[in-house]
């Protein structure tokens, strides 16, 4: 199935929000603004090229996610009051506090969650990953992953081993989730934690780093990430002493069951990375791009942790499942286009001639949107190489002033993910310029505020 995109290297009409923004941009290139935003951008970049991602542990999310608390479960995209959530959403926090033991029926986690007694919260204002419809309990295990560059963390659930995505990745939830989850906390977790403590954790921006050499883009791929990390976890499980027998047939089970198992690193190092970019006064780099199935909102290094929404945009792409119709496909629904604010997933889209296949596209059009996402973009990532750029660093380090300016939306790719929650096709979408105008408009009142314009 062919995946539609707009042409490339082709004049486009600027919209009327590109427009309506070109006199205030000049006017703020040549105003004393200026060199401070050209400061902080690239304190900000430095942050983004300098950061050492590195998984350190796993852990219940409650143990270790700051600000988390027994009543709450985090979900993907910004925030919305309940009724306003889409339904896949809704039925993915009450699977939550089923499996939390808060409730016995989807009708009486609702009932918890309209009395207050019950809070649900973007995962981004955590520091956590939620892709797709998923969400985070307070018992359900997270991997830790530190930058050791700044120290700041960024968490992310394992995807389930047979059940995938599971409660964690697309919110669904039944007897064999629960007991795989209460696997992965009890026996999984605890050996693999202790592994991690014993060396010291694992790098993982080398892993990604050398998967992008080797085809992967990090979001829709991780076909070298994932075995260079398995080959690591063995050789590190094995010489583990005092495995109990059983919860090493359960460790090795998980690694054989779990095909993405880099996934929920690659989020949680792309997190913890951004996390080290945010509140630096006058940038204007995007550190948060996530949707919710209705909204899609980011957020800006100067604007700490205010969100910026539209309509979350609706994905192209190619469907995988013979019974899987377009119309049923959610609008964008999910955080792990987090790996895009890094220079990552679409960013890298020249890394992955599979990808582009995959999606009904050539890799010529993967090596264009690489090219072309460069114009909006503070630096080349020089931790990610681009073989088919000529060992370029994939574009990284989204400018709001530029997107304004060039008109160019951030490009992402993901799943497509189905009313039921699962994930039924491979996709793009653009992040909506409404997004842009709006933080441009808070970045603007808040320097005339203190005049600092």
């Amino acid at each position: 199935m062919t995946c539609p995109d707009e042409k490339r290297n082709e004049y486009r009409e600027p919209a009327a929000i590109v427009r309506a923004y070109q006199r205030q941009l000049g006017e703020l290139r040549e105003s004393p603004l200026a060199d401070k935003i050209a400061a902080a951008n690239a304190k900000v970049i430095e942050s983004l090229l300098d950061a050492d991602p590195c998984w350190i542990d796993m852990k219940p999310a409650l143990d270790v996610v700051p600000g988390l608390k027994p009543n709450m479960i985090l979900k993907s995209g910004p925030p919305l009051p309940w009724d306003q959530l889409c339904a896949t959403q809704r039925l993915g926090i009450c699977n939550g506090i089923l499996y939390e033991g808060l409730a016995t029926s989807e009708a009486e986690a609702e009932k918890l969650v309209r009395m207050g007694r019950v809070e649900f919260h973007p995962a981004n204002d955590f520091a956590v990953v939620c892709p797709g419809a998923g969400i985070v309990t307070p018992s359900m295990i997270v991997n830790v992953v530190e930058d050791r560059h700044s120290g700041k963390r960024g968490y992310c659930v394992p995807f389930e081993g047979p059940n995938r995505g599971g409660l964690g990745g697309w919110g669904v939830y039944n007897a064999n989730i629960k007991q795989y989850l209460d696997l992965l906390r009890e026996a999984v977790g605890p050996v693999f934690a202790k592994m991690l403590h014993r060396a010291e954790g694992i790098p993982t921006k080398e892993i990604i780093a050398r998967g992008v050499e080797m085809g992967d883009e990090t979001h829709l791929r991780q076909e070298a990430e994932t075995p260079i990390l398995v080959n690591k976890l063995f050789s590190l499980l094995f010489a583990e002493p005092d495995i109990p027998a059983d919860a090493l047939r359960c460790c090795v089970d998980f690694l054989e069951k779990t095909p993405r198992l880099f996934h929920p690193l690659g989020m949680a190092s792309a997190m913890a990375t951004l996390q080290s970019m945010k509140h630096v006064e006058y940038s204007t780099v995007v550190t948060a791009q996530v949707g919710n199935g209705v909204e899609y909102g980011i957020k800006i290094s100067s604007l700490g942790d205010q969100w910026f929404t539209a309509p979350a945009p609706q994905l192209k792409g190619a469907l995988l499942s013979a019974d899987a119709r377009q119309e049923d496909i959610l609008p964008w629904i999910g955080d792990s286009c987090t790996l895009e604010a890094i220079g990552l997933g679409g960013f890298a889209a020249a890394a992955s001639p599979a990808v582009a296949r995959q999606m009904g596209g050539t890799f010529a059009d993967a090596i264009a949107r690489s090219r072309e996402l460069a114009a909006i973009c503070l630096c080349e990532n020089r931790n990610f190489l681009l073989p088919a750029l000529d060992y370029a660093g994939s574009p990284a380090g989204i400018d709001m002033l530029k997107v304004l300016a060039t008109g160019m939306q951030p490009l992402l790719y993901g799943g497509m993910i189905a009313k039921t929650g699962k994930r039924v096709g491979v996709g793009m979408a653009r992040v909506p310029l409404e997004c842009f105008a709006k933080a441009f408009a808070a970045f603007a009142a808040k320097y005339r505020a203190a005049g600092r314009g």
